[in-house]
């Protein structure tokens, strides 16, 4: 029997095979065989878009910028002092080529950049653009299409893990799951962990223009995760609508105080960054994580209300709403109008007790007398000061405005209910 390892060893590494490689290949191919291997290394490594984009950048001795189908900022390599800009967006509308193809760039300060993208069968997953001094060499254009064609299946596995986790929060929030065990299991096979609980924000977006709509939708989801991130890192985002819900994840009291500070915080922001475009937005009451559907109710109805009552520029949450949320719905049973009372006066109640003073019984007299407070203070037998002092502490402690019909209407309402004793 012949041994045909003696005649032709073609184990990885042997020499017999590399030498026959070496001299039968031309450099140029060779140079791409071994590149693709090491594509592949990284691929297998599970070293991502981040080893992938430093590799063409040692290799084409360029800034690599990648970016996704949105121009979300993904990964920089290779920069090493040179001026590269955040996004090549605006530079591409300008450049050279195809809207989907290749196109050439000129950048600042005499720079150019080829933008290769990262197809997916038909779908557009990204940018990766090369930048440097020169346009790229035939070489390094194949590098560069090589990288690309490895992003887009890392790109690829990654949207089907995130169709994965929408998936379940579609599910949670359609109140699929009859436990909160079998929400967390089915979470954790899909990689996802679950906070206890999470306070819901719905944010959209008014005056877009048609021509900007779709990256201006991205600067502001981009606006609302950074803002909502800095007091948490792990905000859900789900798209509805025209807008975006985000569940910020919560475990005390002060998770929920700062889920709704930073919510507020999101037109002020978006309006130096996004001019003309208008932000409304409401925000839920924490809710265990099984009841998170009921929180995004909460957020997206505050949002309707807070439209139809304030217009636009602002993000109330849903307890500062009142009364509105029980006017809006076609059936409002006595326990929830009991609710709402208790929530309204619970802190005047309070403190009365703790302090044996009449807040309540002020506020109902002012009421009363048709908000005169000289009548008001007849009827207490107490100086008018003393009663412009109370109303004072009545809208401190209760976080309810006199002088807002919003607020005087709640507060009414639940002196009313109060006294029917429904």
């Amino acid at each position: 029997m012949v041994n045909m390892s003696a005649e032709f060893d073609t184990a990885p590494g042997s020499t017999a095979l590399n030498a026959m490689t070496a001299s039968e290949t031309p450099p140029e191919t060779l140079r791409l065989m071994l590149f693709s291997e090491e594509l592949t290394r990284i691929a297998c490594s599970g070293g991502g878009v981040k080893a992938l984009a430093a590799l063409l950048a040692s290799k084409s001795e360029r800034a690599i910028l990648v970016e996704d189908a949105e121009w979300r900022h993904l990964v920089l390599s290779g920069a090493q002092g040179r001026t590269v800009p955040p996004s090549v967006r605006d530079l591409v509308s300008t450049g050279r080529g195809e809207p989907h193809g290749p196109v050439t760039i000129a950048l600042p300060g005499g720079a150019h950049g080829l933008v290769l993208p990262i197809h997916a069968g038909d779908s557009l997953l990204g940018r990766l653009s090369m930048l440097g001094e020169a346009l790229p060499t035939p070489e390094a254009v194949l590098y560069g299409r090589l990288v690309a064609s490895a992003i887009a299946i890392e790109l690829s596995l990654k949207q089907g893990s995130k169709s994965r986790r929408k998936s379940f929060w579609d599910r949670l929030l359609a109140r699929a799951y009859e436990d909160p065990i079998e929400a967390r299991d089915d979470a954790t096979s899909r990689g996802i962990q679950l906070a206890p609980g999470y306070v819901g924000i719905a944010v959209e977006a008014e005056g877009l223009d048609e021509n900007s709509a779709t990256a201006k939708h991205a600067d502001l989801r981009r606006i609302c995760l950074e803002t909502l991130r800095s007091g948490s890192p792990e905000v859900v985002v789900l798209e509805r609508g025209s807008g975006f819900v985000f569940l910020y994840p919560a475990i005390l009291d002060v998770d929920a105080t700062n889920a709704r500070t930073a919510a507020t915080l999101i037109p002020r922001i978006a309006a130096k960054s996004l001019p003309g475009v208008k932000i409304v937005g409401g925000i839920g009451r924490f809710a265990d994580t099984i009841d998170a559907a009921r929180t995004v109710e909460e957020a997206r109805e505050a949002l309707f209300i807070t439209r139809r009552l304030f217009g636009t520029g602002r993000i109330v949450a849903y307890e500062e709403l009142g009364i509105y949320p029980l006017l809006m719905r076609s059936e409002t049973s006595r326990d929830e109008w009991r609710i709402l009372s208790n929530r309204v006066l619970v802190h005047l109640r309070a403190y009365d007790s703790k302090h044996q003073t009449e807040l309540i019984r002020t506020l109902r007299l002012y009421f009363a007398v048709g908000q005169n407070v000289k009548t008001a203070a007849a009827e207490l037998n107490v100086h008018r000061h003393t009663v412009f002092y109370r109303l004072r502490q009545i809208a401190e402690i209760s976080g309810y405005n006199l002088d807002s019909p919003h607020d005087q209407l709640t507060l009414r309402a639940a002196m009313a209910v109060e006294a029917l004793h429904v």
